[in-house]
């Protein structure tokens, strides 16, 4: 039976976010009752301001408190109001006059200017750095300041007896009772600790601004740690550098990340090559971010890409990360101010795609945020045939419930009709280069009707208590559902120098649900002088997958003859019957880790992860296993110079769950864990005024119990792995307007057989890989400011298509840029991908050739 899954999708989004603006509308109601919010309607012809209060008083049930020389008492007013906030109602009446009020209870008090005293003080941080942009307001008044960028702030108020409110974006919110005499100064400092909000930490200096700087993660480490803190690299791709790039598509922003390679899997994942191996999009805020891998990821909802350099597995398990790193996009979290963003982008191809990005509070105190991201995009391929159609939506809404509770449930809905990307043998050409494949660049076998349909619904929920202003508890909710309608993947073969058999696969319907429950307990506490920032966490995971899968054969053709492409329908006559298989896999860890610093400079890091992995099929035969892992991880921190250079070092360790096999012989073989341990050491650098960061590392990456297969098909576990390198990456601001991204990665990755003491480089894995982007955005008072340019590259050594090393992936360069008008209310874009039109592949596929791009965004 056909349904059209996009609208069940859409209509189950809209109705569970109706839901929600409902019931948040309720305490939006509530919230109403507060004295400022009453609504007034009354009307006033020449009548005196006592009068009017007197009015007031009778509708709204609040008692004003003035003295007679706060204002003139008998000037006469004649203004209308209906159903207006009583706010806005006493800021009409005196527009006029110097006067202030503030509330307690239900009475306002009116004062004058003259009767002002003067309240001044610093805001820091936890980690005593000054707390620049920081709101500071007396309750219920509209006297406060903003902090300057060291942290300083001051404003007059009538005396009296007050609480005072801290609020910022990232950093926790505080109150503080305060006492204001006239003509007097009241002096009262804050120290507030940051919260995972954090999601760019600047330093702002005029208009001096390290746009693609990121100081500081909350995910990387499960902890908020600045980078110096971190003994494990990672790398930052930000949504400043996204926008300014125009990327409509995650590969094109992974390749930002010094040392990745970016590539779409045949089953329809985003992965990147890093350090030797291949990492998949793994982890959303720090959570697992899997439903099988048959999707790919749209840019809309991520606010940055965090790429951590490799093996995570200690804090999060083997299916997030890989021996090379792991991914872990950032999303964009509402806000406190209503704000929308409105963009379209044309470009070659028949690129259409369409954003919104919509913010808004739902309660006048703004404890209740919302935020809806939104993308539609079509898309023809630069190839004879194919396309990307994609759609893709992702609410969120946040709740202060106390000064303790903070509630956050998001949601991402996505569907995607595309075509996977080809599967080609060429063995029987004995070829010494991918490029040297008899067919056009851009030639297909294959329809456009060969396509994939995927679905995908997932669901996030937090809850983060307060305990104590030492401990905090992190409890976390996901459920993450795929559901491929089918997915035809071209798997063709050369038979001969000039003919080729075109064969296919079908997946589908395929069905995963993963379900995802972590509960975080976090401290930053002292022991005697020692300060440790700690985590203890608790990860279950239950993945279940039903899928059919069938294969068929198609006919031969000749490829100097005219090729007719090979349609759907023609495939569904030649698949043989589609054969199930569904398995369960529940996974238990717990983990621990604490950085202690045992100086202010000198700094260790210790943590463990314990993993019972257990698998069930549904023939409940050799594919059903368990086993538990260990996975330990330490680090070293020295600041020579504190707060700007880190000499850091580590060990980590990863592992990949491994099934029994069955041997030619019919005998069972069974494997155990794989597992992969790293050290490195490195230096950090990041200047005071945030102008310059950068990173310098080497490392040493060890597989053991690697698996392999001889010539006769039967199953080894005594191969070795090693991957060994370096990564340099720099993030500058030398001057004003000017921003300089840059990275180089070295990486020799090489496979040993025990037995027969073969040694050969691993495929697809090129030892050269940098990247670098340079940006200029023209400064206030020029004749042409807010215009700006952008210009970049990445340079991917060449690498191997066999394990055999005899058939070469050749290295490219590509070349980018972008001009931009970039101003307050809207945003002018061009971008050109692959100016120079270079020819590579990813594997053995053909990839995109010159692209333009145009996009214009609207802000409100």
């Amino acid at each position: 039976m056909k349904y059209n899954v996009i609208n069940t999708c859409y209509t189950r989004v809209l109705k569970i976010t109706l839901f929600l603006i409902l019931c948040f509308n309720a305490q939006n109601i509530t919230a109403q009752n507060a004295i400022l919010d009453k609504e007034v309607t009354l009307s006033f012809k020449n009548e005196t301001i006592a009068n009017a209060l007197t009015k007031i008083e009778e509708q709204t049930g609040c008692i004003f408190s003035y003295t007679p020389t706060v204002f003139k008492t008998d000037r006469i007013i004649n203004k209308s109001f209906n159903k207006k906030p009583l706010s806005e109602v006493i800021n009409e009446i005196f527009s006029e006059n110097k006067v202030y009020y503030r509330v307690r209870n239900n009475t306002i008090n009116l004062q004058s200017q003259a009767e002002k005293g003067k309240v001044s003080g610093k805001l820091t941080t936890s980690e005593g750095n000054a707390a620049p942009f920081v709101s500071v307001i007396l309750q219920g008044t509209n006297y406060g300041a903003t902090s300057d960028e060291n942290g300083f702030f001051s404003f007059a108020a009538p005396e009296g007896d007050y609480i005072i409110l801290t609020n910022s974006f990232g950093l926790e919110k505080q109150k503080k009772t305060i006492t204001i005499l006239a003509n007097n100064t009241t002096k009262i400092n804050f120290t507030l600790s940051e919260t995972s909000e954090s999601l760019k930490e600047v330093v702002v200096n005029g208009n001096k601004i390290n746009r693609f700087a990121e100081r500081k993660s909350d995910y990387v480490s499960k902890l908020p740690l600045k980078n110096l803190e971190n003994p494990q690299v990672y790398n930052v791709v930000n949504s400043s550098l996204m926008k300014e790039q125009l990327n409509v598509d995650i590969t094109r922003a992974l390749v930002n990340i010094p040392g990745a390679v970016s590539s779409i899997t045949p089953a329809g994942g985003t992965s990147i090559t890093i350090r030797g191996f291949s990492a998949d999009v793994g982890a959303r805020n720090g959570l697992q971010y899997y439903a099988g891998g048959r999707s790919s990821v749209d840019p809309v909802n991520v606010e940055r890409i965090e790429v951590l350099k490799g093996p995570s597995a200690t804090l999060f398990g083997n299916t997030v990360s890989s021996y090379g790193g792991a991914v872990n996009l950032v999303t964009k979290k509402p806000f406190e101010t209503s704000s929308s963003e409105i963009s379209y982008s044309v470009g070659s191809w028949s690129l259409n795609r369409i954003t919104a990005d919509i913010n808004t509070p739902l309660n006048s105190e703004k404890t209740v945020l919302f935020r809806i991201n939104a993308a539609l995009n079509k898309e023809e391929s630069f190839l004879n045939t194919g396309h990307k159609n994609t759609f893709a939506i992702a609410p969120s809404i946040t709740y202060q419930a106390s000064d303790k509770l903070f509630l956050s449930l998001d949601m991402e809905v996505t569907r995607e009709d595309l075509i996977r990307p080809t599967s080609l043998d060429f063995d029987v050409l004995n070829l010494k280069n991918v490029n040297q494949i008899p067919l056009n660049y851009k030639q297909t076998l294959f329809a456009d009707d060969f396509n994939a349909v995927t679905n995908t619904f997932r669901t996030y929920f937090e809850a983060k208590y307060q305990i104590s202003k030492e401990w905090s508890s992190y409890t976390n909710v996901s459920v993450n559902n795929e559901n491929v309608e089918k997915s035809y993947q071209a798997e063709s073969v050369f038979i001969s120098a000039d003919s080729i058999k075109r064969g296919m696969r079908v997946f589908g319907p395929f069905k995963t649900i993963n379900t995802n429950i972590k509960h975080n307990l976090k401290g930053d506490f002292k022991i005697g002088s020692i300060r440790n920032r700690f985590i203890w966490g608790l990860d279950y995971t239950e993945e279940s997958q039903d899928r059919y899968t069938a294969r068929g054969v198609g006919d031969t053709i000749s490829i100097k003859e005219q090729i007719l492409l090979y349609t759907r329908p023609q495939a569904d006559k030649a698949i043989g019957t589609a054969y199930g298989y569904n398995y369960r896999i529940n996974r238990y860890a717990t983990y621990v880790s604490d950085l202690v610093n045992v100086t202010d400079r000198l700094m260790v890091l210790l943590s463990m992860r314990l993993d019972r992995y257990v698998r069930k099929t549904s023939e409940g035969g050799d594919d059903s296993y368990s086993q538990t892992a260990v996975t330990p991880k330490f680090g070293l921190i020295y600041q020579p110079i504190k707060d700007q250079v880190s000499l850091f070092a580590n060990y980590m360790s990863g592992f990949t769950n491994l099934g029994p096999v069955t041997q030619p012989d019919g005998s069972t073989f069974v494997l155990k864990p794989e597992y992969g341990t790293q050290w490195e050491t490195g230096i950090k650098i990041n200047t005071l005024d945030n102008k310059y960061s950068a990173t310098l590392s080497y490392y040493n990456i060890d597989i053991r119990d690697a698996v392999r297969m001889d010539g006769n098909q039967y199953t080894f576990q005594d191969g070795k792995q090693k991957s060994k390198g370096f990564d340099v990456s720099l993030v500058a601001n030398p001057f004003t307007g000017f921003n300089l991204l840059a990275g180089y990665a070295f990486n020799q990755n090489k496979y040993k057989q025990s037995e027969s003491g073969i040694e050969s480089n691993v495929t697809s894995n090129p030892e050269n890989v940098a990247n670098f982007w340079l940006s200029y955005k023209f400064q206030p008072g020029k004749k042409i400011e807010n215009f700006g340019v952008g210009f970049g590259g990445n340079f991917v050594d060449q690498s191997y298509f066999n394990i055999e090393n005899t058939v070469i992936i050749p290295s490219y360069t590509l070349l980018n840029g972008t001009v931009f008008y970039d101003q307050n209310k809207w945003r002018f874009g061009i971008a050109c991908n692959n100016m120079t039109n270079q020819k590579y592949w990813s594997v053995a596929n053909p990839q995109a050739l010159r692209q333009f791009i145009l996009s214009t965004s609207f802000r409100f």
